[in-house]
């Protein structure tokens, strides 16, 4: 699940990127800089929806229930896209160390 969620943000932020007209140098930067927060409250939240909908949600309403979310979830996603370098990203950003930091130090 977490590679098939990882891809899933990826092509969504490229996607993203190309219908706003940017560049490709420009989206690896958006990507570089969305995914880890993304992929963190993302990763959060599915199962917690999940668990809900199989747990309390009838079987007849389960696909309208998941279509929801997974509207929720794009615009969610494109918000985050929008954000840009947004302190609560930086912080985020901040809790995953860098393959830079740890080149730096030896």
């Amino acid at each position: 699940m977490v590679s098939s969620l990882g891809h899933w943000i990826t092509c969504i932020f490229h996607l993203h990127g190309f219908s706003a007209g940017k560049s490709v140098p420009q989206i690896k930067e958006d990507v570089k800089r969305d995914f880890v927060p993304a992929f963190i409250l993302e990763g959060g939240l599915w199962p917690i929806v999940q668990v809900a909908n199989f747990r309390y949600i009838p079987v007849r309403y389960q696909l309208l229930y998941v279509n929801l979310f997974c509207l929720l979830d794009s615009c969610f996603l494109s918000w985050i896209e929008q954000q840009e370098d947004a302190p609560w990203k930086q912080w985020l950003n901040s809790l995953i160390p860098s393959g830079e930091k740890k080149d730096e130090g030896g």
